[in-house]
């Protein structure tokens, strides 16, 4: 099995990614950023030797880096009986606005099932609607890249645990929404969107640092394509 690991920068996704392969294989496909991982992209590709080549700026040249990886095949483990974790960069355009996301992703399928993880920072959910365009922006990557997509909300050792877990609460949502202006009622869509979009509906609260919620990770991540798991 792949495992994708996504997510903006800073949300700790390198470090989740290393928690993971633990018992398997890591694969660095951010070509900008010195990896200890098994498989290093930088071995073929790397962002400055980019950005000399094509006159580019950092983000050209990591968006060049992504169309020469997504071309490439030396870097994918074929092992079906190995666990790879596969890290990306911390830029969500790849996924979300480019096709070389989708790319990869289907180069990957070619070799074996895949499951993505969405890495946030539970520091970065300070409202509703920060929650809400959370969820939304899993979901857009899940219609992006068609693989099931689970939420997990990083660094919960940092912050008030049972506010998220009011967040998680549907109804809690829709009464906030009620007492809100016009700007937050517009959100009501964004509730039926994640609805019928996420393909796994239940966020994770995990952290790298203390371990917390790694298990659970761990077994939504295997449940995900068994059809016997009920992960709602």
């Amino acid at each position: 099995m792949f495992v994708v690991v996504i997510g903006p920068a800073a949300a700790g996704k390198s470090s989740i990614a290393e928690i993971l392969a633990r018992d398997g294989v890591l694969i660095n496909l951010d070509a900008a950023t010195p990896s200890k991982a098994e498989i290093d992209i930088r071995k073929w590709v790397k962002v400055e030797e980019l950005q000399e080549k094509y006159r580019l700026g950092i983000n050209g040249a990591l968006l060049k880096s992504m169309e020469l990886i997504a071309s490439m095949d030396e870097w994918i483990s074929e092992d079906k009986n190995e666990f790879k974790v596969v890290d990306t960069p911390g830029q969500l355009e790849i996924f979300m606005y480019h096709d070389f996301g989708k790319k990869i992703i289907e180069k990957l399928s070619k070799h074996d099932i895949i499951s993505c993880i969405f890495v946030v920072d539970a520091q970065e959910i300070s409202s509703i609607e920060n929650y809400l365009a959370m969820l939304a922006q899993n979901a857009m990557i899940n219609l992006k890249l068609l693989i099931p997509c689970i939420t997990a909300i990083n660094k919960i050792d940092m912050v008030d645990k049972s506010r998220l877990l009011k967040y998680m609460d549907i109804r809690y949502i829709e009464e906030k929404i009620e007492e809100g202006d016009a700007l937050l009622k517009l959100a009501k869509g964004l509730i039926d969107y994640i609805e019928y979009t996420s393909i796994v509906q239940r966020p994770l609260l995990v952290s790298a640092k203390t371990g917390d919620g790694i298990d659970d990770l761990f077994a939504a991540i295997h449940e995900v394509h068994c059809s016997c798991g009920d992960i709602s």
